[in-house]
């Protein structure tokens, strides 16, 4: 669903005149788009995050791959800074990296830092794009390459064409309630039904995502033979 029928879904449902036509470039810099749509638009945004940072859904998923180079530490996954890693492996050894605190990577790293395999990564600023970067310890002593799994959150949704990634219907309730809220109008039944619908939504979109991450759920032992 675009951010133009996303916004007019909500409208609807305020009872308020919807648009008809695309705007041109980002709706915050449209002559054509009344403030109050830009505000019911800038509510939907905020609904939008709310459900992303509620659930690692599978569609925000992807892989970053970062290709080390000996003898340095530091590098950035150019991935922005609003990401949450669920797993790291080097594709080359099958290592799985272990998230490290700032403390331990100094502990390693001083008064003698040592070259290997990196085992450990931990978070260290960001680049001069904004994008986060780790730390490895071991030094990489050759090139390896480093698999992050990460769940990126979608940009804002400002130009009318944008397609919204997560499930539609809680992020439309979600704007919906607080719409309602925005007009004063959150004492009353509506208020409650809409909260209680919106939530109902996001429970059942969480559900049917999660029937294909059940295998995460599962606990194993892994058994390496050597021969």
């Amino acid at each position: 669903m675009t951010f133009r029928e996303l916004l007019n879904e909500v409208l609807t449902r305020l009872r308020e005149p919807t648009i008809a036509t695309d705007w041109s470039g980002a709706i915050n810099d449209s002559n054509v788009v009344s403030d109050y749509h830009k505000t019911v638009a800038a509510l939907i945004n905020d609904s939008k995050r709310n459900v992303e940072q509620y659930y690692d859904w599978m569609i925000l998923r992807e892989t970053v791959e970062v290709t080390t180079v000996s003898g340095t530490r530091s590098y950035s996954l150019n991935s922005g800074q609003e990401i949450k890693i669920l797993d790291v492996v080097n594709q080359n050894t099958g290592q799985r990296l272990k998230q490290a605190s700032r403390a331990y990577m100094n502990d390693v790293r001083y008064p003698t830092e040592s070259d290997g395999e990196p085992i450990y990564y931990a978070f260290n600023g960001k680049d001069s794009s904004n994008n986060l970067k780790v730390e490895l310890a071991p030094k990489p002593d050759v090139a390896h390459t480093l698999s992050f799994d990460i769940v990126k959150y979608q940009d804002k949704l400002t130009d009318a064409a944008d397609v919204l990634s997560v499930p539609e219907q809680p992020v439309i309730l979600g704007a919906w309630a607080r719409a309602i809220a925005e007009r004063g109008e959150d004492g009353g039944t509506q208020s409650s039904i809409v909260a209680v619908e919106y939530a109902d939504a996001l429970h059942n979109s969480i559900a049917l995502d999660n029937s294909n991450a059940q295998y995460e759920l599962d606990w194993y032992v892994e058994q390496r033979y050597h021969g």
